[in-house]
């Protein structure tokens, strides 16, 4: 009797049997070809031949691209050279103290010559010893003003004599914002040298104004005012009251200036 042959696996035809194609090599791009591709995304020639060539690594590359734009920006943005927008750009300088101080120096060129001591205008001048006088200034010299008062006298005032203008519509509002301190001293005067007068830089009246800064002015006799600094002059600042009221006060009058 034959025995039959069992085959459990199916047997496999000719189109099974195929051998699998090997994948094709591509073969590798060229420096030049690498180079092109970051040259294509926005990378400059030659950085892009130090990267190929192993010479600079790619991190520092897309940090310096990136720094390179942050700098036009910059420029663009702040008007800034571009040696200074490159120190911004590395942290060697501070964007906001750059900007601080050209806003000073603009402040200053378009109000280094600003007074409420103006001819023909109607004004209130408040004098050391608690005296006031209203009128038309009709004349301004280097040391003194002339003012025609509002019974027709005329009468000149030493500018030290001075402590502050104001506008005499509002008298009510500056008499309530005037204040006083226990010091009192109704007869002080300013020190006939500026060096011995009380000092207040530029700088400082500036930080004042750029920072919207609510300070306390105490003039030499005590009287005390607060408010914000509008501008300042090279002999005066401007300082509002409450109630959007200005008075200008003269620098040789301060005794102290200060945030609140």
């Amino acid at each position: 009797m034959r025995r039959r042959l069992v085959i459990d696996q199916p047997i496999r035809r000719g189109s099974d049997r195929k051998k699998k194609r090997p994948e094709p090599v591509v073969p590798e791009a060229s420096p030049k070809e690498r180079a092109k591709e970051l040259v294509d995304k926005g990378m400059p020639y030659q950085m892009a031949m130090a990267v190929v060539h192993g010479r600079m690594e790619l991190n520092e590359a897309l940090e310096r691209l990136s720094r390179r734009d942050q700098v036009n920006v910059l420029m663009e943005r702040h008007e800034l050279s571009r040696a200074l927008a490159t120190q911004v750009a590395l942290g060697q300088v501070d964007l906001g103290l750059i900007l601080h101080r050209r806003r000073m120096k603009e402040h200053r060129a378009e109000n280094l010559t600003r007074t409420s001591l103006v001819q023909g205008a109607q004004v209130a001048l408040a004098r050391f010893g608690g005296e006031e006088t209203r009128g038309e200034i009709v004349e301004v010299g280097p040391y003194a003003v002339e003012v025609k008062t509002e019974d027709g006298e005329t009468s000149e005032i030493h500018k030290l004599d001075l402590r502050y203008v104001y506008d005499p519509s509002d008298w009510k509002g500056v008499k309530k914002a005037a204040k006083k301190t226990k010091t009192d001293d109704p007869d002080a005067r300013p020190a006939p040298k500026p060096q011995d007068r009380y000092t207040c830089s530029d700088r400082r009246l500036f930080t004042y104004i750029d920072k919207k800064a609510e300070v306390s002015v105490t003039l030499l006799d005590g009287q005390v005012f607060r408010g914000t600094v509008a501008w300042f002059s090279r002999y005066e600042f401007g300082l509002v009251l409450k109630g959007d009221l200005e008075i200008a006060v003269l620098r040789h009058a301060l005794k102290e200036l200060g945030v609140v």
